[in-house]
């Protein structure tokens, strides 16, 4: 049985084919999010479009009361919901690089300055002290984690549930356009 090795830190050589290898992914991810991303804002888009038209359509031209015409929209709105959703998600993964830049500065300039800071103080802490700081580092981590989320909707996109409800809210478009020209056609007869 072999000895365990004990973890090393990356060498320059190994952090640089990290990091090269991050940038070609964005390069290659950056392309496909943006058409995604693009398809995703029209089908929303249009979508709206449409509610609001059948919405129209039923209270002014077909007679129907203010209230179906309300529950019909709203139901008709639900796939309408899941694209923006989905569009919201795809915008934040798109900025996905920018983001993590504008962290890493800004965590780098507090550390900077928390270090200073602390340096220039001289605090000796006690064991009980140095626990508390622990406690303290702890909640840091846990908001840091937290903060990153709220950068980052991409929780839609990595659900199987979604993914599906996502691929039929967008085959629901084209449906609801040909409703939307049927209507249209039948307001104009």
């Amino acid at each position: 049985m072999g000895a365990a090795v004990p973890d090393q830190q990356p060498t320059q050589r190994e952090i640089k084919s990290r990091k090269n290898a991050l940038l070609g992914l964005f390069d290659r991810m950056l392309p496909v999010l943006d058409g995604i991303a693009d398809s995703f804002r029209f089908a929303t888009l249009l979508g709206l479009v449409l509610v609001v038209w059948v919405f129209v359509w039923m209270f002014q031209f077909s007679g129907f009361g203010v209230v179906a015409a309300l529950l019909t929209t709203v139901l008709i709105s639900l796939p309408i919901l899941v694209l923006l959703r989905f569009w919201l998600g795809l915008d934040s993964l798109k900025n996905l690089p920018q983001t993590v830049e504008e962290l890493a500065e800004d965590a780098r300039d507090e550390v900077k300055n928390r270090v200073e800071g602390i340096r220039s103080a001289e605090q000796k802490m006690g064991l009980l002290g140095s626990a508390g700081k622990l406690w303290e580092l702890r909640s840091l981590v846990a908001e840091a984690q937290g903060l990153l989320g709220t950068y980052v909707n991409i929780g839609t996109l990595l659900n199987p549930v979604s993914l599906v409800l996502g691929f039929l809210s967008l085959l629901y478009i084209p449906g609801l356009a040909l409703v939307g020209g049927v209507l249209l056609v039948m307001t104009l007869i």
